[in-house]
């Protein structure tokens, strides 16, 4: 036993050099996308083909793609956030109605974004053992790879946000305007696939204003090529509605369904009757609510919204029964008549455990280990490469917190930013075992030293 030992820690050390090299971990995270697209490309391309689930969203969003791709965008539009039409209209045009290609770039993008989550990974603590932890448990993760095999933006949206997060930590690290650029553009992509992800542009703004210099240089650049994407969207979906708007005017629905006690809400503003539902208020709500306005005039929504809360406080305590949800702290109720989210009939037992293990496998882990980082580093000025690493995580996950609070809280609201929550949980399990494992050779020594005496 001394000799194989004696061997394994010989080999460790030869190994070393190697393990240290860049070319290690851009070989573990090309690994680990290859990993990753395995199961993706089954999933989405073969057991589960795009063609055949196309209900509620899914098939708005074709139906969205397939007319930006070969006509003019109206005011109707504007209700749907822009950015993943366009890229199904970009794939229909490159193959008119073939769904297949759209599972395989999904499939491409779920592999990528595993990739990426094992290189952000690695900053949090330069290490290739949690970079390989927090890449094959995306790789492996069913909700990312579930949804996969439908018209939906999770995918997409996950692939954006995790390449956003890994070019900002790097123009953050580097103090490069050139990478907060390109970061700032692949920023302005995501909030065009879901606008919601505006809610994290305060934490770059503050660190544009606040930071040290090359954090100021690295998140004003981000700001500023983000605003240069999304600014032509607002100006012309404003043009279209003929008043000021952002990309997108689903967010004052959102927000009056999230603060009132209806199952859906009806609109015939418009000459067509249109209803629209959240995964919490139908799994929680019986009545339907129908108000005289247009699903375009946002603001319309928002004042209904606020009167509810006005009219009803105690609101603002149990949408926290939606972030419950959304988080996995509660559990969850399957979206009744639906093929889709949470989960298609023979895909129950998966989506059931990843929803009741996320948060004591991935978030608690990861809350308790910054909770304790943060202990043992009180009053330290020590330098702490990963400092940066983590502090980005955290804003986009506090961000997602905000939305499902104010928005929807819905597990499809969370599961594109797990692979930031799977990075830092990674962090937390591999710190307790170092600890574990430095408290077992104490008392291995302690033993040994009793017995020599």
């Amino acid at each position: 036993m001394r000799r194989l030992l004696a061997w394994l820690g010989g080999a460790r050390a030869r190994a070393a050099p190697a393990l240290r090299s860049p070319r290690a971990l851009t070989a573990l995270a090309a690994l680990i996308g290859l990993v990753a697209l395995a199961p993706r490309w089954s999933f989405a391309v073969e057991e589960h083909p795009l063609r055949l689930y196309l209900v509620g969203d899914m098939a708005l969003y074709l139906e969205r793609g397939v007319a930006l791709a070969e006509r003019a965008r109206t005011a109707w539009d504007t209700f749907t956030p822009p950015g993943y039409p366009a890229l199904l209209a970009v794939l229909h045009a490159a193959a008119p109605g073939d769904l297949a290609l759209v599972g395989a770039c999904q499939a491409a993008l779920g592999a990528l974004t595993a990739a990426l989550t094992a290189l952000f990974a690695y900053r949090l603590d330069r290490s290739l053992a949690v970079a390989a932890l927090a890449g094959l448990a995306t790789a492996l993760y069913f909700p990312l790879i579930f949804y996969t095999g439908f018209v939906l933006t999770e995918t997409t949206f996950a692939f954006l946000l995790l390449l956003f997060a890994w070019l900002e930590l790097r123009a953050l690290e580097r103090g490069r305007a050139a990478l907060g650029l390109a970061a700032g553009g692949v920023l302005g992509l995501a909030v065009l696939v879901r606008p919601s992800l505006l809610a994290f542009l305060p934490c770059v703004a503050l660190c544009a204003l606040r930071g040290a210099g090359r954090d100021r240089r690295a998140a004003g650049a981000t700001l500023l090529a983000c605003a240069l994407v999304i600014a032509p969207v607002s100006a012309h979906t404003s043009w279209l509605l003929g008043r000021p708007a952002l990309v997108a005017t689903n967010g004052g629905v959102n927000f009056f369904l999230a603060h009132s006690a209806c199952r859906s809400v009806r609109s015939s503003a418009g000459g067509e009757v249109v209803e629209v539902s959240t995964h919490y208020n139908r799994t929680h709500f019986e009545r339907r609510c129908e108000l005289p306005r247009s699903f375009l005039d946002e603001g319309a929504y928002y004042r209904a919204g606020l009167a509810e809360i006005a009219e009803h406080p105690g609101r603002l305590l149990r949408a926290w029964r939606g972030v419950a949800e959304g988080l996995g702290l509660a559990p969850r109720r399957a979206w009744p008549n639906q093929p889709f989210w949470p989960g298609s009939v023979e895909h129950e037992a998966p989506i059931d455990a990843s929803s009741r293990l996320f948060a004591p496998l991935v978030l608690l882990p990861a809350l308790a280990h910054a909770l304790a980082r943060a202990w043992a580093r009180r009053g330290s000025r020590g330098a702490d490469p990963g400092a940066r690493a983590r502090s980005l995580a955290w804003a986009i996950l506090a961000s997602v917190g905000v939305v499902l609070y104010a928005y929807n809280g819905n597990p499809r609201v969370r599961v594109s930013s797990d692979p930031l929550a799977l990075a830092l949980a990674a962090s937390a399990w591999a710190a307790g075992a170092r600890r574990l494992g430095a408290r077992l050779r104490r008392w291995r020594g302690a033993g040994e030293g009793a017995a020599r005496s």
